[in-house]
């Protein structure tokens, strides 16, 4: 799905860095801008994912924060890639 966002912004991939606590930062001090909201929402549902998959293997935290690393690389340039059940859930709430 495309975004009419500015692209090179490098605050999506800073959303996407440390998964929850930089997606936490970023929902509260995003304000209206509902893009970054919703982002922000992902990261931090991709990291408690994480959280919990690594237990049960430890190279999947590895593989999630990569995965996550490249969605908020797409988002930078403008693209936002639809993640299976993660995006709709974000959407309500961004």
């Amino acid at each position: 799905m495309a975004s009419t966002a500015k692209k090179g912004d490098f605050s999506y991939i800073l959303i996407y860095l440390l998964e929850w606590l930089t997606g936490l930062i970023f929902f509260m001090i995003s304000g209206n801008d509902s893009r970054k909201k919703l982002h922000s929402i992902q990261a931090i549902m991709i990291g408690v994912i994480a959280f919990v998959l690594t237990f049960l293997l430890p190279i999947l935290g590895l593989l999630i924060w990569l995965f996550a690393m490249y969605v908020g690389y797409k988002a930078s340039v403008g693209v936002d890639v639809v993640i299976p059940f993660v995006t709709d859930f974000a959407k309500k709430y961004a």
